[in-house]
């Protein structure tokens, strides 16, 4: 018997169910590449082996500043896999499954949140080791920061993959969700800085209030844009805001959907 089911069965359950559902991301090398491989790569691309990447800013460099929102963009897809997973699953009946055995809903639901956390962290914590290990520069404090609310800016991201899930209801739910996130990821200022005119489109989009915000502690509200100057300052409400409304859309969209799909069945 492992020590937490000695300490507290109910946790030791939901532990044991978290740990063999995560079990199961080994075989699924397709969205390990989304999640990790592909924004290490684009890192690389677009922050380490740039030039403009050694330029000091703010206590770091601008490779650090591309490195934090491409751990944003594998968190986020790390975070909606996981949870349009979950529902693909439980639509092909995973779901009545799970009601046979003694797990409590509020269980499934604890292992459910710590299997989307751990997708969205490790994703993370690969960017920043890569960035760590090139050319990326910051202060400890920014460091710790912007790992901190990068996964807390990431995880959210769960609600649009069970959006998704719920609206497109077919085998390739969870690559559409996930393919999505890099239209999203554009157009927020994620990956390659925006024209200024397209940047005040850009601030009504999902991943922008995300990105201001886990940037903020090397930023300081700092915008990359593409064109004579190269960064214009933009005030913090903004990233709040922005997240505040993105995610009352998202869970506002969730409960809907799981309404009518409850009045179908």
């Amino acid at each position: 018997m492992s020590i937490s089911n000695a300490l507290n069965p109910t946790l030791g359950t939901t532990l044991n169910y978290a740990a063999h559902d995560l079990k199961r991301l080994r075989r699924d090398l397709p969205t390990l590449f989304f999640s990790i491989g592909l924004p290490i790569i684009f890192y690389i691309l677009f922050g380490a082996m740039q030039e403009y990447g050694d330029i000091e800013f703010n206590g770091g460099n601008v490779a650090a500043l591309v490195m934090i929102g491409m751990a944003l963009y594998a968190g986020a897809t790390g975070a909606v896999g996981a949870a349009g997973s979950m529902v693909a699953e439980n639509r092909a009946g995973w779901g009545r499954q799970l009601a046979l055995t003694p797990l409590r809903s509020s269980q499934l639901a604890v292992a459910n949140f710590l299997n989307i956390s751990v997708r969205a962290i490790l994703p993370i914590a690969a960017v920043f080791i890569t960035g760590g290990l090139t050319k990326a520069s910051m202060q400890p404090d920014q460091w710790t920061l912007a790992f901190l609310i990068t996964v807390v800016c990431a995880i959210p991201f769960g609600f649009y993959g069970m959006a998704c899930a719920m609206l497109i209801p077919s085998e390739n739910t969870v690559s559409v969700a996930t393919s999505t996130i890099v239209i999203l990821a554009f157009a927020g200022n994620v990956f390659m800085p925006l024209k200024e005119s397209l940047l005040e489109v850009g601030r009504f989009t999902p991943m922008y209030g995300a990105q201001a915000l886990a940037r903020w502690p090397l930023s300081e509200g700092s915008q990359m844009i593409n064109g004579e100057r190269l960064f214009i300052e933009d005030p913090l409400w903004y990233a709040y805001v922005n997240i505040a409304v993105w995610t009352v859309v998202f869970v506002g969209l969730c409960l809907l959907l799981h309404k009518r799909d409850k009045e179908r069945a």
